[in-house]
């Protein structure tokens, strides 16, 4: 039995219809090095979805609007696949501890695949109805271990939220392999769907109808200043059906994390700014635009959460993210740290002019624009910018796993090789202390070895700056 819940707020439709185009099919892959019975994992999705409405929420079409129709009760979606017959092994895929590298490339591999799989009643033209969340198994009849892809579509459920989706899911699956029930604590929205992000925006934050077309048109004339990361020179002309996003991921080992986490604390600035200035650096000195301009525009994605008034807490599930706009006069010369520091303070600044809020609005329409007239962009790439990142560092050190022998995870990602920027970097706080840092771009508007290149280059002045 189900009810129609709200409809969606113009953040959550915006991303969701982008998923149709390839933008917005959220994955994390959850590697066991051991065999998990698909029936325990219904269950453990289950305890998840019973937890919170939007878990047991599909995306329906109701009078031309998106809606959420809510199930009173959790029907998990739960697929079964064989293990890869095949397994594509490329360099660039983060190794998980104590593997030989199997099971870190069939990860790397089917994440890689899960984030090009489309939603179902979404391939080409979002129609729904789509559940919000489903899972994929990968098991291993002739081995002990198991792959485990959530699947969750990013318009409603953000990166913030994906975390939270996936230590429950977690904490579930580690009870019932044990065989005891899960306990899992209250969730807001358990029983009711929580408001859209627009409603939640503070008063007085934010813009009127004209303002927001004034600037969504300064917007699309500026977008000509600012570089793009060059082009593969084999791209022209490609079909936009043909694109896919592909994943390069590196870990900074555990010294390479302690030398990192002194030299932000010395510097006064953030690893995702020090990252951020690392492939700045790295894009600026690439061959076509070193006599060329290097001025570049960037997207720092920030939590809204704690911005709220009153504050949602952490574990509010939804779309409460927002892009904040930022650009950087960059040569290949500046100095790293100071470039570290402009950009931490850059997004600061940009959050206490609460620009954080007002550009919701611009930064939708746009987003929009983009979706609808891909000649727009630079031979019509869909890109909108150089690069995303996060504002805020992903903790992936999961607990209550005990049971599970979990080797590792990879995500949560986003596709983007619908309307995006050129690259988007995520990074994760991983058991040890280490961070991992993980680049996703678009296909074949860029080459993997062109992109392992900007990756290794940016690694490099990364390391020299911390050395």
């Amino acid at each position: 039995m189900a009810e129609m819940g709200r409809p969606l707020g113009a953040t959550e439709e915006n991303w969701t219809k982008a998923t149709a185009m390839g933008t917005g099919i959220q994955v994390i892959g959850l590697a066991m090095k051991r065999r998990i019975e698909s029936i325990q994992i219904t269950e453990a999705a289950k305890a998840v979805m019973q937890q919170n409405s939007l878990l047991r929420s599909k995306i329906v079409s109701s009078k031309g609007k998106l809606v959420y129709e809510i199930a009173s009760t959790p029907a998990p979606v739960v697929e079964v696949f064989s293990w890869p017959a095949s397994i594509r092994k490329s360099t660039a895929t983060l190794i998980l501890p104590g593997d030989n590298g199997e099971l870190s490339s069939a990860l790397h591999h089917v994440v890689t695949e899960e984030l090009n799989t489309p939603f179902p009643n979404a391939a080409q033209k979002f129609t729904g109805p789509t559940d919000v969340f489903l899972i994929h198994v990968y098991a291993d009849s002739s081995e002990s271990r198991t792959i485990v892809i959530l699947r969750l579509v990013s318009g409603a459920i953000d990166r913030p939220s994906a975390v939270v989706v996936t230590q429950s899911f977690l904490s579930s699956l580690n009870a019932l392999v044990n065989g005891k029930q899960p306990q899992l604590p209250e969730a807001p929205g358990k029983n009711e769907l929580l408001p859209t992000l627009e409603e939640l925006i503070p008063k007085g934050k934010k813009k009127g109808f004209f303002q927001k077309g004034l600037d969504t048109v300064g917007y699309v004339a500026s977008v000509g200043k600012y570089a793009l990361y060059p082009f593969h020179s084999g791209f022209s002309g490609a079909k936009i059906s043909d694109y896919k996003s592909d994943i390069l991921s590196y870990t900074l080992g555990k010294e390479g994390t302690s030398a990192l986490t002194a030299a932000c604390e010395r510097e006064k600035t953030t690893i995702s700014a020090a990252l951020t200035a690392a492939f700045l650096k790295g894009a600026a000195s690439a061959e076509e635009l070193k006599s060329k301009k290097q001025h570049f525009g960037f997207t720092s994605v920030v939590d809204l959460r704690p911005h709220f008034e009153p504050a949602l807490p952490s574990s509010a599930l939804g779309n409460y993210s927002g892009g904040v706009s930022q650009d950087e006069q960059v040569k290949a010369e500046a100095d790293f740290w100071e470039l570290a520091r402009s950009v931490s303070s850059g997004t600061l600044k940009e959050v206490e002019k609460g620009r954080h809020f007002s550009e919701i609005a611009v930064m939708n329409m746009l987003f929009s624009q983009v979706l609808q007239r891909p000649s727009l962009t630079a031979k019509s790439s869909l890109r909108t910018g150089l690069m995303s990142f996060f504002e805020k560092t992903l903790d992936a050190r999961w607990k209550d796993t005990q049971n599970l022998e979990l080797a590792g995870t990879l995500g949560p990602f986003a596709s983007m090789h619908g309307a995006g920027p050129c690259f988007c970097i995520g990074e994760g706080l991983l058991e040890g202390p280490e961070f991992a840092f993980s680049v996703v771009y678009p296909t074949p508007v860029y080459s993997r070895d062109q992109m392992e290149g900007l990756a290794n280059t940016s690694l490099a002045i990364l390391n020299a700056a911390t050395k």
